[in-house]
């Protein structure tokens, strides 16, 4: 072979090796990766924002959410938060101890990636006795239960307790897909209320502090309540 066949064939076998190269480089550009904000922990508060990060720039039709195998949600958009944007994974309705929390980032070509967290929740605390228990108003009837201000079947909201008889009502405890806002839009913006008890704690008075925008929640809750049991 002479010098010229010799240089034509070695540049040929480097052309092959760099495209080579290139498909290889990327093929790993196109494995589709997840992590979440619950990575790194091993013990979670009542209270925090479960947000999947699908690797940048990949395409994604949905990112699924599941707690110990259960769908408990399905996000379509991004930010990809469980529960819908500005939402947080409250585990009031789990029981203690140690749970498992996977989040499914799907692409549209059908490609999935898995991110998976072992973490342990805490003891949601009982509400207030002066609190806790079935009430009706009007037509509406209120539940208030460790896992929250329940409004109807399995349709709880968040209500952290403060003090002077002050309660901080928040987005609804979202612990399965089919779920949508409680009062207003997906995700309830906090407002903090006045729980006053009266008649030996058989009837309770509900007052936003100051107005809450959220029109709907006033017209259910606003108002004194009657124990049931």
């Amino acid at each position: 072979m002479n010098i010229r066949a010799r240089v034509l064939a070695i540049a040929m076998l480097a052309g092959v090796v760099a495209v080579s190269s290139a498909l290889a480089g990327s093929g790993t550009a196109r494995t589709l990766t997840v992590t979440s904000t619950l990575d790194g922990k091993s013990a979670l508060p009542l209270r925090s924002p479960w947000i999947a990060h699908p690797q940048a720039g990949q395409a994604i039709a949905e990112v699924d959410f599941f707690i110990d195998g259960f769908h408990a949600w399905t996000a379509r958009t991004s930010p990809w938060y469980y529960g819908g944007f500005g939402n947080s994974l409250v585990t009031t309705f789990l029981k203690p101890g140690i749970h498992k929390f996977v989040v499914r980032a799907v692409a549209p070509s059908g490609e999935v990636a898995t991110d998976t967290v072992m973490a342990s929740v805490l003891r949601a605390p009982p509400p207030p006795r002066r609190l806790a228990g079935t009430w009706k108003r009007r037509q509406f009837t209120l539940t208030i239960s460790k896992v929250g201000w329940a409004t109807g079947p399995s349709n709880d909201v968040d209500v952290q307790y403060l003090a002077g008889g002050r309660v901080l009502i928040g987005p609804e405890v979202m612990d399965r897909p089919e779920q949508s806002g409680t009062f207003c839009d997906l995700v309830d913006q906090p407002h903090r209320w006045v729980a006053v008890s009266e008649a030996n704690d058989r009837s309770i008075t509900l007052t936003p502090v100051g107005t809450d925008p959220c029109t709907t929640r006033v017209s259910v809750l606003r108002g004194t309540w009657t124990r049931v049991h």
